[in-house]
């Protein structure tokens, strides 16, 4: 406690100026300083006693060299009353009663002393009574200052001896003036002076029980506040604990998260697929480098850009519808797969004017309370695999068309066994090559063959076989 907190609470302090008792706030403390005080005196009251009981027999000594003729009374007094009445209060000082009534006893043994010092004064002889007053100064002294009673009962028993000293000095024994005025001098000045040491160390008991009060109060309060601080060191070591785990948590995530971005990054700038995202405001907010071989934009000009300044008005139309039909899909209250992605085919406007067709794989990206806040896209040239098709659709419609072209001859067609003309759909009997030429793309040269030559103009053959020119021998062997 600090001299500051200290001279606080002894301000605080309210005593009776002359009972020197607790009061107003510091009321309630009087009946336990009390107790305290007598427990704590109890040694020290027993130590007066035995000083007292040695130091006032042992003056019997001077009754025997100042006051022999009065030896008998002065030790009647001494080891008669006196000293047998500080004995059983030395032995009652033992019994639990003497706490409640040691301030009465200690008080009325220092009358019974002093006033055996009065009577002594009274039997001894004039010269004797008139240096005898010293004991009774002594007396003051034991009860003042050696002995711990309160104030009040010294004060007490202080005039108490003052008085019957005087009534002793002025009606019994018939003290002179002046030594009846100089031992009044001592008397009143050491009452006084013992009043003032009596009152000083009351005053300082009950200080120092305040003080001792307030002490244990602050020793009280801050334990409290350590026990207080204690617990909350603990909840605090166990909140650091938690906190180190989850900074240790969270290193090791951004750790992966760092390795992860890298491994992603490679993966996004090496591979020969786009790879962007957008935000639902269709705001470019990532592009990779291989869109510049895609669009012939960098990835710094893409993202300055609008989606529509890079597809035809129809692509993009058919952008915008698919992102709102997603959308209005993943609001349905029906669980829904959020990971299915869509794929388009939209013609996208190249920096130098071309038109390019791609596909686009598309999907949303979630946050925690799994509302869509981006949209994934991979983009692929596809170029080449249109013209593919487009050769494959042209090639397709060349051949429906020759299909379409070609007449084919299908069914049972009846025939003449003999003259081979053929009956049609009307029942005409028909030469079989107008059918066939009305049937289908197929034109007729007439000619004869050799059987029909033979049959129709005999020996034409062998007149055209004799008029043939023969071969040459000489010519055949060169």
């Amino acid at each position: 406690m600090s001299m500051e907190t200290g001279m606080d609470h002894q301000a605080a302090m309210k005593l009776h100026p002359l009972t020197l008792r607790f009061t107003g706030d510091s009321s309630n403390l009087e009946a336990q300083f009390s107790i305290e005080n007598i427990r704590a005196s109890l040694p020290q009251n027993r130590v007066a006693m035995v000083t007292a009981l040695f130091f006032y027999s042992i003056f019997g000594i001077l009754d025997v060299l100042l006051m022999p003729e009065q030896k008998s009374t002065a030790w009647f007094i001494r080891y008669a009353v006196v000293a047998p009445m500080i004995v059983v209060g030395l032995l009652l000082s033992y019994t639990k009663a003497f706490e409640r009534y040691v301030n009465p006893l200690v008080a009325f043994g220092s009358i019974v002393a002093g006033g055996g010092i009065i009577c002594m004064i009274i039997t001894a002889t004039p010269l004797v009574s008139y240096v005898y007053y010293a004991g009774i100064v002594l007396v003051l002294m034991w009860t003042y200052t050696f002995a711990r009673i309160p104030f009040l009962w010294a004060t007490f028993s202080g005039w108490v001896l003052v008085v019957l000293y005087e009534i002793a000095a002025v009606w019994i024994s018939q003290t002179p003036f002046v030594v009846l005025l100089s031992n009044n001098f001592f008397f009143i000045s050491a009452n006084i002076i013992g009043m003032i040491a009596c009152y000083s160390l009351e005053y300082s008991s009950r200080s120092n029980f305040f003080l001792t009060r307030q002490i244990d109060r602050e020793r009280e309060k801050t334990a409290g506040v350590n026990r207080e601080l204690e617990c909350q060191k603990e909840e605090y070591r166990a909140v650091n604990l938690t906190l180190e785990q989850e900074v240790s948590e969270r290193r090791r995530a951004e750790e992966t998260l760092t390795r992860s971005e890298a491994q992603y990054r490679l993966l996004a700038e090496n591979v020969h697929d786009s790879i962007l995202t957008l935000d639902l405001d269709l705001r470019f907010t990532y592009a990779s480098p291989s869109v510049m071989r895609l669009t012939g934009y960098s990835p710094q000009e893409i993202m300055q850009l609008r989606v529509e300044q890079l597809f035809t008005p129809e692509s993009y139309a058919l952008a915008r519808q698919v992102l709102s039909e997603e959308l209005a899909r993943n609001r349905q209250p029906e669980p829904i797969d959020r990971h299915v992605p869509r794929t388009l085919e939209l013609e996208l406007l190249r920096k130098d004017g071309d038109t390019l067709w791609i596909e686009l794989t598309t999907t949303f990206i979630w946050d925690d309370q799994a509302r869509p806040v981006n949209i994934l896209v991979v983009a692929r040239d596809i170029s080449k695999r249109k013209q593919a098709e487009g050769e494959r659709e042209r090639l397709v419609r060349e051949l429906q068309q020759a299909l379409a072209d070609v007449k084919t001859l299908r069914g049972l067609i009846p025939i003449c066994a003999s003259c081979k003309k053929i009956r049609d759909d009307q029942g005409y009997w028909k030469q079989i090559e107008g059918y066939i030429s009305e049937h289908s793309d197929a034109v007729f040269s007439h000619g004869i063959c050799p059987e029909c030559m033979e049959k129709l103009y005999p020996g034409f053959l062998e007149k055209k076989k004799d008029a043939a020119p023969t071969p040459d021998p000489a010519v055949e062997s060169k």
